[in-house]
């Protein structure tokens, strides 16, 4: 993360929390979550996103993705952003990253 950030650093405030737990304890006050996931049946674009809410995009790791404890208990929060091939299997984590944080970016108008 440090390298992808190169000199903007000083611009950016990031939180560490030390675990899923500490972080899962205080999402409900960042925002409402959504956790994407190549499995998920709703697409990204679907999702009413409200301008005056905060929202916590949450991503697995590139080969795992996010564990099956979470696709039970957030089932309803899941979801995919769409590929237009069925031979692509899901998109490189930093696209995919960069893709949602826009999407929420250019709906709300801030672009």
């Amino acid at each position: 993360m440090k390298r992808a950030g190169l000199d903007y650093w000083e611009h950016v405030d990031p939180q560490v929390w030390p675990s899923w737990n500490a972080f899962e304890k205080e999402m409900p006050a960042l925002g409402d979550p959504y956790f994407f996931s190549s499995k998920a049946v709703r697409v990204f674009w679907d999702v009413p996103l409200s301008k005056s809410s905060d929202v916590v995009l949450i991503f697995g790791g590139e080969t795992a993705g996010l564990p099956q404890e979470l696709h039970e208990r957030y089932a309803d929060r899941f979801v995919r952003i769409p590929i237009a091939s069925p031979l692509v299997r899901s998109l490189n984590l930093s696209t995919a990253v960069a893709i949602a944080l826009y999407e929420v970016t250019r709906r709300r108008g801030r672009g």
